[in-house]
């Protein structure tokens, strides 16, 4: 799972990109305006950015230069439909990490977000293991022992956050902007049903949960055994 900022002021073609990878368990917002691409980056961490070149107050070509400037990491897609060798060029000269030419195939841009996914960097490691429960970011599977977790999409990117972060308070805000998005209108009961879904499901019957409620703050997966 991914945390991506798509920019693209074209409604049809952010919501098929946004379908597309919401089911393949990433989590995908949008921004239409160079200007909001901007307050979303500077608010908000991503894992990728896909950033269209032609959009309204600020180019892609700026809004890219501009993150680079305040030392934005994350790897960034230009999306365009400018093919010419020199607009490449600008392109990756601007900060851009990779190159799509519209039209594209979608699951070519799945193929080149996973390519930057694998990339050595600590966040985004493919396995986690927490005690006996191992979640595989690549395989998306959940295993508990060697029985396998059958999670929903929700839960298992709930679980992952957690198991990113083990032996951390994660507040509710925090959890919920992470897993269902910025200025998201799923509310805290929402977080706390998912919250009981994955304790029937990762638990041991008769020992402690290893999700841990911090009452008033949020939530922590514990990575040692609770006396």
């Amino acid at each position: 799972m991914a945390k991506i900022l798509l920019v693209e002021d074209e409604p049809g073609l952010s919501g098929a990109i946004k379908e597309w990878l919401t089911e393949e368990y990433h989590l995908v917002e949008i921004a239409a305006t160079g200007k909001e691409a901007l307050e979303r980056l500077a608010s908000s961490q991503y894992d990728i950015i896909l950033l269209d070149w032609m959009l309204p107050e600020l180019s892609g070509i700026e809004v890219c230069r501009a993150y680079r400037a305040e030392g934005g990491v994350a790897p960034v897609i230009m999306l365009t439909a400018k093919k010419s060798l020199l607009s490449k060029e600008v392109g990756l000269d601007s900060g851009a990490d990779d190159y799509l030419t519209k039209p594209f195939h979608l699951r070519e841009l799945s193929a080149r977000i996973r390519a930057f996914l694998r990339r050595p960097v600590a966040a985004h490691v493919d396995t986690l293991k927490v005690r006996d429960i191992t979640l595989d970011r690549t395989k998306l599977t959940a295993v508990k022992g060697n029985e396998p977790i059958h999670l929903l999409p929700k839960e298992f990117t709930l679980l992952e956050v957690l198991m990113r972060n083990p032996g951390k308070t994660m507040t509710a805000e925090s959890l919920l902007d992470q897993v269902w998005g910025t200025n998201t209108d799923v509310t805290d009961d929402t977080l706390r049903s998912n919250i009981r879904s994955l304790r029937r499901k990762i638990d041991t019957s008769g020992k402690p949960s290893l999700i841990i409620t911090v009452h008033g703050v949020g939530y922590r997966i514990e990575d040692a055994a609770v006396q």
